[in-house]
């Protein structure tokens, strides 16, 4: 009898661990099967022409781009709206329902793009030329790619008849390259009615090749960002004839203010964020660096990992609170010397600095002078998104799926999305564009010659439609 029971015994246990397995796995039994081939074409097609509408910020006019995504969407019998902040900046939000009561997933994106010096590319930036198996045009990752994303998940799930447990809502805005104000913010502060959801991705976080040495790909899913401090300094004095050097030259005064700011960047701080994403690493790196990642709090081990595994600036950048000279105007004509001297500084502070006590320092070390320091734009607080939960979790089960060799690492971004909108009002919103980018494509976002390749669209469109999958379809 013995003999008999436990071989069945083990055959009900393993069945049963194996429909454990697949009941926690979020991805639906159900879901239909995607001809990728068919939805890859089709999007290269939307792809393009979504590239071609000059959206350049300034003057952030999305209008006519929107237009066109809205009348894809309304083809399909996509619930949408739009909403108009300012004449030519509009906001698009499509909607595919679930059940009541029921808070959807947001994936969000901006239409708008920063500007262009059309002498310095290669192929015009909107007019989407495909080359070498990139589409190359001004948006193309930054971040037009995500929003064309957004759609074919939305497409293929209302064609496919998706049963949801949860809603799905894409909202594409404007003004996200000039802070926000008229786009996202503008929405949060007025129409947050018309999105309210539970969670939201967004841009801010990318697949990055043997990311500090370590072997395969490493997504940085940002959970925060530095807060963005913008700030336009004014120094007066004495005008003048030029051939007469004196000391109340307002550019002197500016120069000698700014050489004694920006040698002493803020000090190193080591925020949890950054802690836990190299304690995460750690264990991958080879000593001493595994040792370094592991104990940046201790005394001199920060400056040791700067000179060898966290070189890179972009990393340190994530270390201290940071200050940037940007932008220098004064004088009129050569034989003049002007009254007024400007500067713009482009500051970013990690979360949980002192505003008040930053610009104290900086106003400190400006010194004496007939300064006047004004906000472009002020830093706002948010909390992170938890790295852990519903959200979180799908995330990872995505990216182990769709990506060999890839791991998650929770990030902050140096810069400033509109996820810092939605973070402010309780919503986890996370940087994650499943594509994954070295460091030359990544040196290309606002800057000359931006592209993304075909092979890195196709791969976002199947993930952010399985991401969707795992959160949002009906378990059955």
């Amino acid at each position: 009898m013995t003999r008999l029971v436990l071989p069945i015994l083990r055959a009900v246990a393993i069945a049963t661990i194996s429909s454990l397995i697949l009941a926690s796995s979020s991805f639906a039994q159900s879901a239909p099967q995607i001809d990728w081939n068919k939805i890859d074409s089709e999007a290269l097609d939307y792809y393009r022409a979504y590239l071609r509408f000059d959206t350049t910020n300034p003057p952030s006019n999305t209008a006519a781009a929107i237009a066109y995504l809205k009348a894809i969407l309304d083809k399909e019998g996509i619930a949408t709206e739009t909403f108009e902040s300012k004449p030519g900046m509009v906001t698009l939000v499509a909607r595919i329902p679930g059940p009541a009561g029921v808070k959807p997933l947001l994936l969000m994106s901006h239409a708008d793009v920063v500007p262009t010096v059309v002498a310095n590319w290669t192929h015009h930036p909107f007019d989407a030329d495909i080359k070498d198996g990139y589409v190359w045009a001004r948006g193309a990752i930054d971040n037009k790619a995500h929003g064309i994303m957004a759609l074919m998940t939305m497409l293929a799930l209302k064609r496919n008849h998706v049963e949801l447990r949860r809603g799905v809502e894409m909202m594409v805005n404007p003004d996200e390259e000039a802070g926000g104000d008229n786009g996202a913010t503008w929405m949060v502060n007025n129409h947050w009615d018309a999105i309210d959801p539970a969670f939201a991705f967004n841009e801010g976080g990318e697949g990055a090749p043997d990311w500090l040495g370590i072997k395969g790909t490493t997504f940085l899913v940002a959970v925060s960002e530095k807060r963005v401090n913008w700030l336009h300094v004014t120094v007066r004095g004495k005008g003048g004839h030029g051939s007469v050097p004196k000391p109340d030259n307002p550019n002197l005064i500016l120069i000698n203010a700014l050489h004694r700011l920006l040698e002493k960047q803020p000090p190193i701080r080591i925020t949890k964020i950054f802690a836990d994403a190299m304690d995460s690493i750690a264990p991958l790196e080879p000593s001493p660096a595994s040792f370094q990642l592991e104990h940046l709090d201790q005394p001199g081990v920060a400056q040791a990992a700067i000179a060898g595994v966290l070189s890179p600036y972009q990393i340190q950048a994530l270390m201290r609170d940071t200050i940037s000279l940007t932008m220098l105007n004064a004088g009129f004509k050569v034989n003049v010397v002007p009254t007024v001297a400007e500067a713009g500084l482009d500051c970013r502070l990690l979360p949980g600095t002192d505003a008040d006590a930053f610009m104290k320092r900086l106003r400190d070390l400006l010194g004496p002078g007939d300064f006047k320091i004004e906000y472009i734009q002020r830093p706002d607080d948010a909390p992170p998104s938890p790295t852990s939960g519903e959200a979180w979790d799908a995330i990872k089960r995505v990216v182990a799926s769709d990506f060999k060799d890839a791991r998650v690492v929770p990030w902050m971004t140096t810069g400033g999305t509109d996820s810092r909108v939605l973070r402010a009002k309780g919503v986890p919103a996370y940087g994650f564009v499943p594509v994954i980018l070295g460091e030359g494509e990544v040196a290309r976002i606002h800057g000359d010659d931006e592209r993304l390749s075909i092979d890195n669209l196709n791969r976002g469109i199947k993930a952010t439609y399985d991401l969707t999958i795992d959160l949002c379809a009906a378990r059955h």
